[in-house]
């Protein structure tokens, strides 16, 4: 073990020793087991105590988010403390109680308990939560997905990022920032049809550590659970989706993506639906402005040349929305076509004699709009063109995946050429049959350094993506003879 690690191992056993601590009280709380895993029942035991009293087990914990500045810059992984009180006892004549507990949900690490009488702590004692991997299944047809849910993830930044490899390739990493280090991910199951592996890894850095299991200072991963696992994949019964986007999700613009107004009156503007993929009719509808006035609907993107360059700002796109005029009591109301952009908010706002008076959103959500060819041998160029990617920093950098193994990335800003989709191109290999191509979100830029997680495949989007959920994207080609 190196001097850095043998410090680090100080250290917590020295925060554990604190942590037990002791008080002036005589009152003992034991646990029945000093660390374990969600969904373990463990047993509370109260010695020493005041007669038919009452008692608060109280648990320490903290609450995770990702850290983002104006709905855009992620900054990194954030916790604060969170306490809850888990049981409320009563001592027995001889002051003693026995209780047992399921160990919730709820992030690895050290967890302080405490027996508290009257809100005054009384005894201390701690509880180790082990992070583990359950996969929901050991089958699935070709083209379908095995689903890993990871419990008791982070958030130390050493066991809240965790790599999933198919066939001892990297797929990408899953990480339990949010519900309470509970993280969901899906393994595409791709040919040929057959045995394969799954395997779950370990490191800070985004990569697997492949001495997790045999010289780790942290100890296996899963602490020994299962880690590791065959698969089956078997024959479809018909021939897969050629492609499609994951179910949407019902979702408001961000309005600190709106431009200011130039002047602040009683006019409002509302869309609906509020969300939707490019070709989306909407409804616009305008009250309280001017009677019988005519204004101006302008449709904005977000223009610049990318995160890492200038300023992203805001800049009318002309055609998109037309000019009105209000009725007597101030009221417009005009239907459209969502048109291809890029995601995120599209702001719209409303212009009287060139003057801002009113402003709403539009959240555009991703689409694919071309994918082709679907089929050739080996060496065909596949083209496609995807919308509805945003310029912000969580959602500015989808990565493709094929057969399980990362591809690259692409860019979803908007240039100095009004460009409003992401096209890319890359040949088609392997074996006849069908290869999977999935896009997955993924962050493209960080303040922390650790853990490193930017433009990497972000397996537990659904459940762990900063600001908003996004949907992954998948894709089928079929290699010929």
């Amino acid at each position: 073990m190196s001097d850095d690690q043998e410090g680090f191992t100080g250290v917590r056993r020295t925060l554990e020793r604190h942590l037990r601590g002791s008080t002036d009280s005589q009152e003992t709380l034991v646990l029945s087991d000093d660390d374990g895993y969600v969904g373990d029942t463990i047993t509370f035991k109260g010695r020493n105590l005041e007669p038919d009293q009452r008692y608060e087990v109280v648990w320490h914990s903290v609450q995770g988010r990702w850290g983002v500045l104006q709905a855009n810059e992620v900054v990194g992984q954030q916790y604060q403390p969170r306490r809850e009180t888990i049981l409320t006892v009563t001592a027995s004549a001889s002051g003693a109680f026995n209780e047992t507990w399921t160990v919730p949900e709820d992030y690895g690490g050290t967890h302080r308990v405490e027996l508290q009488k009257g809100g005054t702590t009384v005894a201390r004692n701690t509880f180790d939560i082990t992070p583990w991997f359950e996969l929901k299944q050991t089958e699935a047809p070709l083209g379908e997905a095995f689903t890993i849910v990871g419990y008791g993830l982070g958030p130390e930044a050493t066991t809240n990022n965790y790599q999933v490899v198919w066939d001892t390739g990297n797929v990408g990493f899953m990480t339990g920032v949010m519900n309470r280090g509970t993280a969901t991910a899906q393994i595409r199951a791709v040919g040929p049809p057959g045995p394969h592996t799954i395997q779950v890894w370990r490191n800070y850095r985004g990569i697997p550590y492949l001495q997790n299991n045999t010289q780790s200072p942290f100890g296996p991963v899963a602490g020994g659970r299962q880690s590791q696992w065959t698969v089956e994949v078997t024959e479809r019964d018909d021939p897969p989706e050629t492609a499609w986007v994951e179910g949407m999700f019902d979702e408001s613009p961000i309005s600190l993506h709106y431009p200011e107004l130039d002047e602040d009156t009683d006019a409002t503007l509302e869309i609906a639906p509020t969300c939707g993929q490019p070709g989306t009719a909407a409804i616009l509808t305008g009250t309280d402005f001017p009677p019988n006035t005519e204004v101006d609907l302008v449709w904005y993107q977000h223009y610049g040349q990318g995160i890492r360059g200038p300023d992203v700002t805001t800049k009318p796109r002309e055609g998109v929305l037309p000019t009105v005029t209000s009725d007597a009591d101030g009221r417009f109301q005009v239907e459209f076509e969502v048109p291809l952009a890029e995601g995120s908010t599209r702001p719209i706002a409303a212009a009287v004699d060139g003057r801002t008076v009113a402003v709403t959103g539009f959240m555009v959500q991703p689409s694919i709009e071309r994918f082709e060819p679907t089929s050739g041998p080996v060496g065909t160029e596949i083209e496609i063109e995807l919308s509805g990617i945003g310029w912000t920093a969580y959602e500015n950098a989808p990565y493709f995946v094929y057969d399980n193994k990362p591809l690259g990335y692409a860019c979803g800003m908007t240039d100095e050429h009004k460009t409003t989709t992401v096209e890319v191109a890359f040949q088609a290999s392997g074996q006849p049959g069908y290869h999977f191509i999935d896009v997955y979100p993924s962050i493209f830029e960080m303040q922390e350094d650790e853990p490193e997680v930017e433009i990497k495949p972000h397996l537990s989007y659904l459940d762990n993506h900063p600001v908003r959920p996004l949907p992954g994207m998948h894709m089928v080609f079929e290699v010929t003879e």
